[in-house]
């Protein structure tokens, strides 16, 4: 089936958290996580297109294009929001790789007050099921620096086998780092 006639949920649920596709006026809640806890410093180096955002506005507009990414199945981002008091905790994304595979690359990040908590864990599991069961994906990939121990344990965690070590692969800000390269097959999804 052609990606543009795939019908794909736009949100999903766990015992304590939905994930969806990001609406209209979402942009509030994400600059306003990019502006408490520390989130800009520790995003600078994790999520720099979000650490960027430097007004409401620009975080808007970020969120419309997350939206029209996910009409024309280019990006699948989605924000995560605690259920019963409807608090943005976070994102996750999911970029297509091959749609031929079809495989894909997934991401997140959690505001820095609600690290330890399980939640990056608990949604990118969620969203494992949705690239496995809903886009039809036989890989999934997870890739990330080697300095942030916290994505890696949430990779390991969610049963992601690591398929390799880019050392000091990128410069920034005078400091060398690698990148972590992360797989799990579709038959592979739940052996955690």
């Amino acid at each position: 089936m052609h990606k543009l006639l795939m019908e794909i949920p736009a949100s999903l649920e766990t015992e304590r958290l939905i994930v969806r596709k990001y609406e209209e006026g979402d942009g509030r809640e994400l600059f306003a996580m990019v502006e408490r806890n520390s989130n800009r410093e520790h995003l600078s180096e994790n999520a720099e297109n979000v650490a960027r955002l430097a007004t409401e506005t620009d975080a808007e507009i970020m969120a419309r294009g997350h939206s029209a990414d996910w009409a024309g199945r280019r990006r699948f981002v989605m924000g995560v929001w605690l259920k019963g008091d409807d608090k943005y905790a976070g994102e996750i994304w999911i970029e297509p790789d091959r749609w031929d595979v079809p495989s894909f690359h997934i991401g997140w990040l959690v505001d820095g007050g609600y690290e330890g908590q399980g939640i990056a864990t608990e949604s990118a599991r969620r969203c494992l099921a949705f690239l496995f069961d809903d886009l039809k994906a036989h890989r999934v990939s997870a890739i990330m620096r080697d300095t942030n121990p916290r994505s890696r344990n949430v990779a390991e965690r969610l049963g992601f086998r690591l398929e390799g070590h880019l050392r000091d692969f990128r410069v920034d800000h005078d400091k060398r780092y690698g990148l972590l390269h992360f797989g799990m097959l579709k038959t592979e999804f739940g052996d955690a």
